[in-house]
């Protein structure tokens, strides 16, 4: 598990989260654009928020 570091390398200090930096492939990518952009508010949901929802969706977890 990782250390849990109270301020980062890039200056951010948000206790209780962990930075990670993932590769998706292009057509993925595109995929998740389209869906983001297609949410019942007419205003497409963040990128990080959309896959946080994902992960949660894939571990069975309501919020």
């Amino acid at each position: 598990m990782q250390e849990k570091k109270t301020k980062n390398k890039w200056g951010d200090d948000r206790p209780g989260s962990t930075k990670k930096f993932i590769r998706f492939p292009d057509d993925m990518i595109e995929q998740i654009d389209h869906a983001r952009n297609c949410t019942d508010s007419g205003k497409p949901d963040s990128f990080s928020e959309w896959v946080k929802d994902a992960c949660r969706m894939k571990l069975g977890q309501s919020n």
